[in-house]
């Protein structure tokens, strides 16, 4: 395999199982419908509490059923012809617990960033203040502030889900084995692919920097009416969600790409 080949893959085999496509499209938007429900559930009282708690389950069960059923997918079609969708989705919700893992890592991973970014503030103006006279003529904060800044979105959307991604995918499709053997296989392949990086930053701007700024894209408020902007919101929502899915669905064609072959059965 080319250096490139798998993202052109990737790229081209993201778009073929409409079925998915349907599949993701309706429950992302029940899931959205579940947690504007469990947002109005009252606390008030007992049975309040345990029917917002069994919203809370429905809506993580739901959640990790329909993503890791599609990275199964996807793995599932570069190992076997006209995988079945419905096994890729039931072995996704099997693997819950191992997903949940992975999704502490990711956690954690994001909050230690977090940590960095709070110094957003701060930090370009100390290392401007300790840099060589001639060397801050040319460098101002706003430059140093604009840097940082993209450091911590690379950090954010590149290299903290690029380091967790290859180990979700594996226990999405092996549970808890999928930290063993199989796992670190996957991810040192992924680690040292050009494919996997240059798709996932792709998806990380079209998905995450792009959406955002078609979603800022707002009419002026002083001259626009109010069926200007509702048309206007109309328009945008829809194109930055299917970014936003577009992206998410290329990233698990790739991931499915690399680690299609590396089932581990026993």
């Amino acid at each position: 395999m080319t250096r490139l080949q798998a993202a052109r893959e990737a790229l081209a085999g993201a778009f073929r199982p409409r079925l998915l496509w349907v599949i993701q499209v309706a429950a992302n938007l029940g899931v959205f419908g579940l947690f504007v429900a469990w947002l109005l559930i009252p606390v008030a009282r007992t049975w309040q509490l345990a029917l917002n708690a069994m919203f809370a389950i429905a809506i993580v069960v739901a959640a990790v059923a329909v993503h890791a059923g599609t990275m199964n997918y996807f793995s599932d079609a570069r190992r076997i012809e006209n995988p079945k969708l419905p096994d890729s989705f039931w072995r996704g919700m099997r693997h819950i617990l191992a997903i949940g893992v992975c999704a502490v890592a990711f956690y954690l991973l994001w909050s230690m960033i977090d940590k960095a970014g709070a110094y957003q503030s701060q930090l370009p103006a100390y290392i401007r203040s300790i840099l060589p006279v001639l060397i801050r003529r040319h460098v101002s904060v706003a430059f140093l502030e604009s840097t940082f800044e993209r450091v911590i979105f690379v950090a954010h959307w590149i290299a903290v889900p690029g380091l967790v991604l290859p180990f979700l995918a594996r226990t999405c499709d092996l549970g808890f084995r999928g930290f063993g053997k199989a796992g670190f296989s996957a991810w040192r392949e992924a680690m040292f692919s050009a494919s996997y990086w240059i798709v996932l930053t792709g998806a990380a701007l079209v998905g995450v920097l792009v959406s955002q700024k078609i979603m800022n894209w707002r009419p002026d408020f002083r001259t626009s009416t109010y069926s200007q902007e509702s048309l206007s919101l109309a328009i945008r929502l829809p194109l930055a969600c299917f970014l936003a899915l577009s992206a998410w669905m290329l990233t698990c064609s790739l991931l499915g790409r690399l680690n299609g072959g590396q089932r581990d059965t026993g």
